[in-house]
């Protein structure tokens, strides 16, 4: 009787220790003065200073709103969110693990789901749960997922139609025969937009999109892409920001919507999204579908559940199976797009979305700094990083970089909550 009621007051201090261990927020973190400690890790102006000022960057992107404010449309939560509870008895060897990682880089919040349930969650540099993070190139992946609904739903007839089906004003330019899957394969060959250039203000798009004299003048941007020459491969992979926000404009021109409502009424509302999440606009009045899209690190993890549930939120198939599995199977996807890239994370492209090479169906959505959602359906199993990465070649995969330590925890996430590694 003795052991017995040792047993059960050894299990009742456990517990309690357990759940508290799930969710932990931080108000400093690794490097901290250099993330900005001294200046309470505060935005700075102009917004793009995060790009050259690595104590900008926590600020930046977790209070985007300050610096730009009017140019940030909403996107409404649902009327039915998902409510997540916290996994009972998690694996604490895994938190071990997971904590030892977020100790050593500037992570900013990390979640990792199963079922629907958290397994774990983190904040560091003081971040909470209620700030909307940017998620820079995953944004992408929202972006391609808004495109399968709008064929779904008949806006769009055919992804083998052209650009300039929907959008006349540049029928002539490189990019009027380029089909919707090309683009949504970044395999249009149109030449401008690469991300060879890491000086984003200096990259000829971006140059244009954001003269202040061009504000309100989309026909400029239509100038820039008539002008354009076409020297890539048509149908080769290569990653191109310019692809995707080609891309955000055919949905506009398609649907007569903007993103920021197309999210919301297709995308955040079916699934159950949590709180307001917003994307960044352009002068020309579009949204920048290449990465501007913003949301808490709880609904980044709602719209991974959404995806690993298949595009299914309850009774509602929110995303087309067949479509889910065109943009994330790599038995699906064209041959020249396997084994595009051999970083931490990336290695074969779908439709705007990273495929592993596990037998099992795993993918990511990817972002500077490392912002990573990763997926595998077959065991309900999310993962979730918004980071401030010091270094902008953010996948790198060597040993004690930021990815290349992240891709064996994840491979261990999944070994722990019984995932496939294979």
């Amino acid at each position: 009787m003795k052991k017995l009621i040792l047993l059960l007051l050894f299990f009742f201090l456990i517990q309690p220790h357990a759940y508290s261990q799930q969710s932990k927020f931080n108000d400093t973190g690794p490097d901290a003065k250099t993330m900005g400690e001294d200046r309470n890790f505060a935005t700075c102006t102009p917004y793009g200073d995060h790009w050259r000022r690595v104590e900008c960057r926590v600020g930046n992107i977790s209070e985007i709103h300050k610096v730009l404010g009017g140019i940030l449309r909403s996107v409404n939560p649902s009327s039915d969110p998902i409510n997540f509870k916290f996994m009972a008895n998690p694996p604490l060897e895994l938190i071990k693990k997971t904590d030892e990682y977020i100790a050593k880089h500037p992570v900013m919040g990390f979640l990792v789901i199963k079922n629907g349930e958290i397994v774990l969650e983190r904040y560091q540099y003081g971040r909470k749960a209620d700030m909307i993070l940017r998620g820079f190139s995953m944004s992408k992946t929202v972006t391609a997922m808004l495109t399968g609904i709008a064929h779904q739903k008949g806006f769009i007839k055919s992804l083998d139609d052209t650009v300039g089906t929907y959008w006349s004003e540049i029928k002539n330019s490189p990019y009027g025969n380029v089909t919707i899957k090309e683009l949504l394969l970044m395999a249009s060959g149109v030449e401008g937009g690469s991300y060879e250039n890491m000086d984003i203000p200096g990259h000829p798009m971006y140059s244009v999109l954001l003269k202040n004299e061009n504000y309100g003048k989309p026909e400029k941007f239509e100038e820039y892409l008539n002008g354009l020459s076409s020297r890539g491969v048509k149908g080769k992979f290569r990653y191109s920001n310019q692809d995707t926000m080609i891309l955000g404009r055919v949905l506009f021109k398609a649907t007569g919507k903007n993103i920021s409502t197309l999210t919301t009424e297709w995308l955040w509302q079916p699934m159950g999204g949590g709180g307001t999440a917003r994307w960044t606009y352009a002068p020309d009045n579009i949204e920048f579908t290449e990465g501007g899209f913003i949301a808490s690190l709880n609904d980044f993890g709602r719209f991974g559940v959404l995806l690993a549930n298949d595009g299914k939120y309850k009774n509602n198939q929110v995303i087309s199976l067949n479509y889910l599995l065109d943009a994330t199977d790599i038995n699906k996807i064209p041959k020249s797009h396997i084994g595009v890239g051999n970083e931490a994370f990336i290695h074969s492209y779908g439709y705007q979305t990273w495929i592993q090479e596990n037998k099992t169906r795993t993918f990511c959505a990817l972002g500077h700094y490392t912002q990573v959602i990763c997926v595998q359906p077959s065991s309900k199993i999310v993962m979730v990083q918004i980071a401030a990465n010091k270094d902008h070649d953010s996948f790198k995969k060597s040993y004690g970089t930021m990815a290349g330590d992240l891709l064996p925890l994840w491979n261990n996430i999944l070994k722990e909550l019984n995932g496939s590694v294979d």
